[in-house]
């Protein structure tokens, strides 16, 4: 019986040491969390101060500034990427990326067609435009760039979306359809969620899926 009480209190005892240590933990944890964006700034940071012509560390940097939606200082470190390294073709897209953000659709357009200039085959840089030529309104300019990412790779996902969408506000609609069933047949499985809009497209203008 005694020693039954022996070990009774001293699970009590463990339990009560646990609950004690458990918000510690819990506190520690969060202070030891550190974001990964102010982590990388600090890095790139550095290594400006040892080389500052380094334009991958700007870049860097200007993107770790973009994912903190401060789009003053990653603007200016994309600016400073892309002087450093006039032919920065990611740079220019991701400073395209920027400007569409913040609404400046002209500069986002200029700065897509500079990722074409230093990198002809650089789909996404197609699809980026392309999305901002139907934004604007320039539907065969959209199509034209999204056959050319589709000639680079059959399995550009946005490419054939912002192609059928180009259609449609063409009133193109059997084209359209035509351009997402060529999705369904093209792209990977896995990438289910282009797929799955295609397939409502292709059901809102008013044809089966297959």
């Amino acid at each position: 019986m005694r020693k039954q009480k022996y070990l009774l209190y001293s699970i009590l005892l463990i339990f009560c040491l646990l609950v004690s240590l458990y918000p510690v933990g819990i506190v520690a944890a969060q202070q030891e969390y550190v974001d990964p964006n102010d982590q990388a700034i600090a890095e790139c940071t550095q290594t400006i101060a040892d080389n500052p012509n380094d334009a991958i560390a700007y870049y860097k940097r200007a993107k770790a500034y973009l994912h903190k939606v401060q789009y003053d200082k990653a603007l200016s470190d994309f600016d400073k990427a892309i002087e450093i390294n006039p032919k920065y073709a990611v740079a220019y897209l991701d400073r395209g990326f920027l400007y569409s953000k913040k609404g400046q659709d002209d500069k986002a357009l200029d700065n897509y067609s500079h990722a074409i200039k230093s990198d002809p085959n650089y789909v996404l840089a197609y699809t980026n435009r392309a999305y901002m030529y139907n934004k604007k309104g320039q539907y065969d300019l959209a199509i034209n760039d999204c056959n050319k990412a589709l000639e680079i790779n059959p399995k550009a996902t946005k490419a054939y979306l912002n192609k059928g969408t180009a259609y449609e506000k063409k009133h193109l609609y059997q084209e359209a359809v035509n351009t997402y069933r060529l999705l369904l047949v093209n792209v990977s499985p896995q990438d289910l969620q282009a797929i799955e809009n295609a397939k409502n497209r292709i059901r809102a203008l008013g044809e089966t899926v297959y």
